[in-house]
């Protein structure tokens, strides 16, 4: 059984899901200036953001199954 995510851990993933989407509406705003080399760090800023906020989830869902 589960446990449900405390706020301070929903909290920590909320925020890096808003880290997430704001770094792809930034990189649509870098792709409409033609500003390609900082579009492509911004795609590499948005994968990142997308690694942790799927690491963040995997490792708060560990910690709340019971018996860890």
């Amino acid at each position: 059984e589960n446990r449900k995510m405390n706020k301070q851990q929903q909290t920590v993933l909320n925020m890096a899901g808003f880290i997430k989407s704001q770094s792809l509406t930034l990189l649509e705003k870098l792709d409409a200036l033609d500003a390609d080399e900082q579009a492509a760090m911004c795609e590499k800023l948005h994968e990142l953001a997308e690694e942790l906020q799927n690491s963040i989830q995997r490792r708060f869902e560990a910690e709340n199954r019971t018996g860890i």
